[in-house]
């Protein structure tokens, strides 16, 4: 159904319809007239209208409804003729309430029992639409309402009839929508009195030692200017060995597949295979131009550290002298740099002259040898005039080959061509972090590559982010171009961080320290800190305390640069108790201090919109149900389970044929599976995550639950220390509950800390007001779509799988 249909269809209901007759009942209307408009015309279908339901006393005539909102019709026989306005298609209901007041206080009191808000009256001919109960403590008499008075009225607006209470509309609004209303919510943090809200936390007193170190160690490993570098890296690095993680009770799931969408992406992803297969390309015999290689991978999966490690240390020496290699980091280019190639070639001529001084290039016998052909046409040319002048001859020799070496990209070509004739050597240029810059430079940089193949008779390797790969791949000026594609596989977080928390260990010097930590003066050494990198471990590495690994990895992989920003920020953040981690023989860190810190870093309260930990409970643009997307990640995560967990990707278009039938509105499913996407709890076969664009969701997308999205929704959600934080941030649209939690929420005290027994009492009234608001979207049960992600009761999924136990825990501390 849609207008036109439904306005062609009017048209024939209104010609044909039986002349209205006073005698006829409160049947005939609902039969002859109410069944006709709102199915045949207004697209409603029968799963959605329950009649004569019975409230006591009495029945009600129609409940229309999705799952997500209801409302009621009632009927009146033909005779009733209720008294509006001559004008005008809107009026308050105080206006016309003493002249229609029967009806009016029929529908309010069944509207009352069902528990729900709007309702229409109808003798067939006329509507009246309004809101019959408000929840704001506002008088309902001052509510606006609509009024269609007879038939030709309709016709004459049929647009605001249809855009009122069709099926169509009510899908999209996800509700009758009178007037277009803001929805607001109350958030505890935008309480005025609130102390230290615009504050920041004192950073660890150890910041700025351990700001140095993360600098160095816990951050991407791809400089090698000397030789600590190059032992970092050597140290550091970790092989991707086709090693599913063992934290994860879902492993398979868990894991960096080459993605699917492109037949020239090798299925490898153990990183010793791969650097075979792309060593293979290098060493291909002299002869045709090999194709370029494209090597992609997720973002922050070490790309640029699998290159430098595979050039740097994996790669034979000899080899490398067989084929030179130049790297090139594009990642600090301007546009205007990378629009300048003959800059770029002058780039790659002086890498080649630095980096392999033993080929003596720029000597004046090879030199010679390189321009032998062209030196000897001109002196049995024009140059034979100074045979006998040997200065003479020297001097137009030198102008002949300072024109030749100024001419930079042409003179490249010559000395490529030169090591290809004379040493057998093929030029190997890497241009990496191509994905770094914006999509006109990318493409620039593309051609660049091509021409430097063709040109320089060379093995071009491009390094790229899956997403930008999937985005180009058939695209102008990608799509000419035949390329050898390898996906680098993201390897194990937890063995990076072990590599480098070790290498911090072994090699680290540390400053002496002298501090004053709860009134006792304290000396720390070098070995000091070194125990606290050993304590750390401890506790990332034993199972006791694998819940702060687990979070780490599964939140951010493959996105390995993410982990370890979010360990970083552990690290630095003014919530993070060093001094005890430091001063203790055996400080076990528990999960929520590690969650608390990472979530706020240098703020007192918490504060979605800034914070690495998203909070999945604040709804999208125009919705007020806090469960839409966790019923979206649970309809996913079910999806997934039946697939095995493999590469599945489910139509946005079915999510919403699904969601729109259970009665959320199109938009809403929309923003909300954006947000979902911008959290990275979703990712798009198109991986947009991956790229730097704004991400959107649309009717063609495909989707399925990430990683983190399955921590979120069976090992966050359901946690204290979560719904401790994101309460903080969540819109409250009852005003009872909302001075309930701000009575009882505890603020900061002059040490940072908020008391735990207030937190714990804030955070259960919270649950209490999250129950209220489930039992309204819980109403989808009665229309029983048989999915589980609409049926699950989410307040007991969230007791029952952590909530409950934390509670018993604090309870305990606090008596």
């Amino acid at each position: 159904m849609n207008i036109d249909i439904a306005y062609k269809k009017f048209q024939d209901f209104k010609r044909n319809t039986v002349l209205f007759n006073d005698k006829m009942s409160e049947a005939d209307t609902r039969s002859k007239y109410l069944d006709k408009i709102f199915i045949d015309i207004l697209g409603w279908n029968e799963e959605n209208i329950e009649r004569e339901g019975y409230v006591k006393p009495g029945y009600f005539d129609y409940e229309i409804s999705t799952s997500q909102y209801r409302f009621v019709v009632e009927a009146k026989k033909i005779s009733i003729n209720f008294k509006l306005p001559i004008k005008g298609k809107t009026v308050k209901l105080r206006t016309i309430y003493s002249s229609n007041k029967d009806v009016l206080d029929q529908i309010r009191d069944y509207i009352q029992k069902r528990n729900i808000a709007y309702g229409i009256v109808s003798n067939g001919k006329q509507f009246i639409i309004a809101r019959y109960i408000n929840t704001d403590g506002s008088d309902w008499l001052d509510n606006e309402a609509y009024f269609f008075d007879g038939l030709e009225k309709i016709d004459n607006c049929f647009i605001e009839f249809y855009n009122l209470f069709s099926y169509e509309s009510v899908i999209q609004n996800g509700r009758i929508k009178l007037i277009k209303d803001e929805i607001i919510g109350k958030h505890l943090i935008e309480n005025k009195l609130l102390r230290k809200k615009t504050d920041e936390v004192v950073r660890n007193e150890f910041s700025d030692i351990l700001v140095s170190i993360i600098g160095q160690i816990f951050s991407e490993i791809y400089e090698t200017n000397d030789l600590n570098d190059y032992e970092k890296l050597e140290k550091c690095y970790v092989n991707s060995d086709d090693v599913r993680t063992s934290n994860s009770k879902l492993g398979i799931l868990f894991e960096d597949e080459p993605p699917s969408f492109d037949s020239r992406i090798r299925p490898v992803k153990n990183t010793k295979h791969t650097q075979n297969q792309i060593t293979d390309e290098i060493q291909k015999p002299l002869g045709p131009i090999p194709e370029p290689v494209i090597i992609i991978g997720s973002k922050g999966a070490g790309k640029t550290t699998f290159i430098k490690y595979f050039t740097e240390i994996t790669l034979d020496k000899k080899l490398i002298q067989e084929r030179p290699v130049l790297y090139f980091d594009f990642r600090n280019y301007t546009k205007q740099q990378i629009l300048d190639t003959t800059g770029i070639y002058s780039t790659i001529f002086k890498k080649l002259i630095s980096n392999y001084s033993n080929l003596k290039l720029s000597q004046i016998n090879i030199l010679k040898t390189i321009y032998f052909k062209e030196i000897k046409e001109l002196e049995g040319g024009i140059w034979s005039l100074y045979k006998d002048n040997q200065n003479k001859l020297n001097e137009k020799l030198s102008d002949f080959l300072e024109k030749k070496t100024d001419d930079t990209v042409n003179h490249l070509k010559s000395i490529s061509e030169y090591l290809l004739k004379f040493h057998r050597k093929r030029l190997t240029v890497i241009i990496d972090n191509a994905d770094q810059l914006d999509d006109e430079s990318q493409k620039e940089l593309f051609l660049i590559a091509q021409s430097l193949r063709k040109s320089l008779k060379s093995l071009v390797v491009l390094s790229l982010r899956e997403g930008y790969f999937y985005k180009w791949k058939n695209r102008p000026p990608f799509d000419a171009y035949q390329s050898n594609v390898f996906h680098i596989t993201a390897p194990s977080y937890s063995e990076i961080l072990k590599k480098r928390i070790d290498y911090v260990i072994n090699n680290f010097d540390f400053r002496k320290i002298n501090t004053e930590h709860k009134n006792k003066h304290l000396k720390l050494t070098s070995e000091t800190f070194k125990n606290f990198f050993i304590s750390l471990s401890k506790t990332l590495f034993s199972k006791i305390n694998s819940e702060i690994l687990e979070f780490l990895e599964e939140t951010s992989y493959p996105n390995i640069r993410e982990g370890l920003d979010n360990f970083n920020a552990f690290l630095s953040s003014g919530h993070t108790q060093i001094t005890d981690y430091i001063t203790s023989d055996s400080y076990n860190i528990p999960i929520w201090e590690f969650i608390q810190s990472i979530a706020l870093e240098s703020q007192y309260y918490y504060k979605s919109e800034f914070s690495r930990i998203n909070n999945i409970l604040n709804p999208a643009l125009d919705n007020k149900n806090h469960f839409t997307k966790i019923r979206l990640l649970f309809y996913l995560f079910y999806q997934a389970e039946t697939h095995s967990f493999k590469s599945f990707f489910e139509s946005t278009e079915s999510i919403l044929e699904l969601f729109l039938k259970a009665g959320y509105s199109k938009n809403i499913i929309i923003n909300e599976l954006t947000d979902l996407l911008r959290f990275k709890l979703i990712e798009t076969k198109s991986n947009q995550s991956d790229i730097e664009i704004l991400l959107e969701i649309n009717e063609n997308s495909e989707i399925k639950i990430t990683q983190s999205g399955i921590y979120y929704l069976n090992k966050l959600l359901p946690r204290l220390h979560y719904l401790d934080l994101v309460l903080q941030d969540t819109p409250i649209f009852d005003e009872y509950f909302f001075e309930r939690l701000k009575d009882t929420f505890p603020e900061v005290g002059n040490n940072g800390k908020r008391d735990l027994g207030q937190r714990l009492i804030n955070v259960t009234t919270f649950l209490e007001y999250l129950q209220k608001m489930e039992w309204y979207d819980h109403s989808k049960n009665e229309l029983n779509y048989g999915h589980k992600a609409f049926d699950i009761n989410i307040i007991e999924f969230i007791k029952a799988n952590g909530f409950d136990i934390d509670t018993k825990r604090i309870e305990k501390v606090v008596r």
